[in-house]
């Protein structure tokens, strides 16, 4: 929002330095992006956070320099105005809570009675707002000050009464700008007997816009509930100065007052028949919420000692009325602008803001030493920290994408689409960390990076399961033509394999198997999926060639992805002490059929040799001269050892046997 120096310095009644007004409001959470000079004056441009629509003005932003500065300030700019005529259109509000509170005027035979202030053009301008007629220009400047936006229409325009309510299935306006919209049943609009003539709390009707031709006006200023107007305007991909301002919430006691400003500033430039003021109120109009709390709550919090008088009057400069009070609490009454203060904490947090962050005590804790159970954050930080420790580097994306980067993966299936997307890049949640890895991927090719390991542990969603699911993913891409002249390291499937080993290895979880992959997104004859007691959590391999062309990228890379809420958090393993007996180690040879994998082969082992088994490890897979078509020779290690003794050579025997006649029987396997 871009505002005047000039004029928040008269809403201030004080004249502070431009840097000086911009550093106190800094200090109290609001924002200033930028200062420019512009005729003589300064534009402040504020970036203020969604919660503070009350700020979305000069008087809001006055009142809380104000509080900060413990400066009087009246939050009301009255204003007189007396119309003549009765106003002749009904107004009825059919939307319930969507709009509570309905202010409307008719202004006829407007004749210019001194030329149009200087002031207000300079304001828009240094705003940002385009100059349309002088009636429209006269409420956006009210807008400005009070932060109430309002919309002129063309009377003459509009067809019989007027009715606030939800729009009908695939009714259409065309906005001002031109812009058509197909609206849907959550919309809400503001309509005559015939059709929509404003897209209400976003944007006027074209059709029923102000022109130089124009000699019956009609002014609405209303109360629109800011959920049913939250989103709205961006799931349409637009942003208008009244929508950015309802969807935050605007002070629900404003509309009337803010029209008889608008409409004295009016009647100071123009000769001109005025109507009355119309109000229409439903039952579901607003009240002021109320907050209980104590001075315990607040000094606790804050580690202060602040007296009740001193809250009393910090909240006060804020127009937070203390209105009760007991033994225990103080009853404090919610302004109708402040629609971000619901619970105790907030007001804790207006406490310490006009308190001054800075000025809050630092008090030291006692230390407390005590046994905690391992959070999910602690087993997740501990993974971060093993994949670091493996040369990974973390990334953090987005939980949305564009949807064609799931449809191009073949992953689209399940996904949910955004009802409000930042933008339409931003529109799907994402069913797996892929699209986002490759996307991070490609970023760091096309600038010159030919070597990359990261990782990203978050969240993916399905709608099949309406669930959430905690993944860890990661990449490892190695262009040869650029390896290191000082390492002979093949970056694939081996070694990433191997790194999701030591993971499981280093964080003790057992009973994990791999299996052949089934996941297209892999290729596979490079691939494996990731099992843990017989439950799939993962896979692992080089990415399927066909879709290189869609990630627009020319080699291909080895990825995996795991969900992490499958895996066990177990405890510090039992440690047990080395035999202070030697090992034993026999290798072997085996040609088998190429569609036994090693893990069938490893399980062979394991439960053919019955006695002193510790470990079996492959070294060698051969497949070339002197072995059968459709063979394959495969060598491995296996130790045994025992606690109590050393092994005889007939124990050993024995054990060898064993395992050469399991695997003859399993896979009619041949020894070498």
């Amino acid at each position: 929002m871009k505002v005047l120096y000039s004029k928040i310095t008269e809403a201030i009644k004080a004249k502070p330095k431009v840097e000086t007004l911009c550093d106190d409001l800094t200090l109290i959470g609001i924002e200033v992006d930028d200062i420019k000079s512009f005729q003589g004056d300064k534009i402040i441009d504020f970036d203020l956070t969604p919660n503070r629509g009350d700020c979305f003005s000069i008087r809001g932003l006055a009142r809380d320099y104000c509080a900060f500065k413990g400066k009087n300030f009246s939050s009301v700019k009255k204003a007189s105005f007396k119309g003549g005529t009765k106003f002749r259109k009904k107004i009825k509000l059919s939307a319930r809570e969507g709009c509570s509170a309905y202010s409307a005027v008719s202004i006829s035979n407007l004749k210019e009675k001194k030329k149009f202030p200087e002031n207000i053009k300079r304001t828009l301008k240094a705003a940002g707002i385009q100059s349309i007629h002088p009636l429209v220009d006269i409420v956006n400047f009210v807008m400005l000050e009070s932060g109430q936006p309002m919309h002129v229409f063309d009377q003459d325009k509009i067809v019989g009464d007027i009715q606030v309510r939800f729009a009908k299935s695939k009714e259409h306006i065309k906005i001002l700008g031109e812009k058509k919209l197909e609206l849907t049943k959550d919309c809400l609009v503001i309509a005559d007997e015939k059709e929509p003539i404003a897209f209400a709390g976003i944007s006027g009707s074209s059709k029923h816009s102000v022109s130089k031709k124009t000699q019956n006006f009609f002014i609405e200023s209303a109360f629109f509930d800011p959920s049913i107007i939250k989103g709205k305007a961006r799931r349409y991909g637009f942003q208008t100065d009244a929508s950015q301002r309802f969807e935050r919430g605007v002070d629900f006691n404003l509309h009337q007052d803010a029209l008889r400003y608008a409409l004295s500033l009016i009647q100071e430039i123009y000769h001109a028949d005025f109507s009355k003021i119309d109000t229409t109120k439903n039952k579901y109009f607003p009240k002021n919420k109320i907050i209980n709390i104590s001075l315990e709550d607040i000094n606790q919090k804050l580690g202060t000692d602040l007296k009740e008088n001193s809250i009393k009057s910090i909240l006060n400069r804020l127009e937070i009325k203390m209105i009760k009070k007991n033994k225990f609490d103080l009853t404090f009454e919610v302004p109708s602008h402040r629609f971000d203060l619901s619970i105790k904490e907030d007001l804790i947090e207006e406490v310490a803001r006009i308190v001054g962050y800075d000025n809050l005590p630092q008090v030291k804790n006692d230390q407390v030493s005590q046994n905690y159970e391992k959070s999910d954050y602690d087993f997740l930080n501990e993974i971060k920290t093993f994949m670091v420790s493996k040369g990974f580097n973390e990334v953090i994306n987005y939980s949305f994408l564009d949807s064609k980067a799931l449809e191009n993966l073949g992953i689209k299936n399940n996904s949910i689409s955004l009802k409000n997307p930042l933008n339409n890049s931003l529109s799907t949640l994402r069913t797996s960390l892929l699209p986002s890895l490759a996307t991070n991927l490609e970023f760091n090719i096309n600038r010159g990076q030919n070597f990359l390991n990261i990782f990203e542990i978050g969240k993916t969603f399905s709608s099949a399961s309406s669930m959430e699911t905690l993944n860890i993913a990661g990449i490892t891409y190695d262009d040869e033509k650029f390896k290191n002249w000082n390492t002979d390291q093949n970056y694939d499937f081996f070694y990433l394999k191997g790194i999701l080993e030591d993971l499981f290895k280093e964080f003790r979880i057992k009973k994990v198997s791999w299996k052949k992959s089934q996941n297209e997104l892999l290729h596979p004859y490079a691939s494996a999926d990731i099992f843990f007691k017989n439950k799939l959590i993962g896979s692992v391999g080089s990415i399927n060639p066909r879709f290189f062309k869609s990630l627009g990228l020319k080699k291909a890379f080895f990825y995996f992805e795991i969900k992490l809420e499958s895996l066990p958090r177990n405890d510090l393993g039992k440690l047990i002490a080395p035999s202070i007996y030697p090992i034993t180690q026999r290798d072997f040879s085996f040609e088998i059929d190429n569609e036994v994998s090693y893990e069938l082969v490893e399980k062979c082992i394991q439960t053919s040799s019955k006695n002193f088994f510790i470990d079996v490890k492959i070294f060698d897979v051969y497949n070339g001269k002197n072995i059968s078509d459709g063979k394959k020779s495969i060598a491995f290690r296996v130790s045994w050892g025992s606690n109590k003794r050393t092994l005889s050579e007939e124990e050993i025997n024995k054990e060898v046997k064993l395992i050469i006649s399991g695997m003859q029987k399993k896979f009619r396997a041949i020894l070498r």
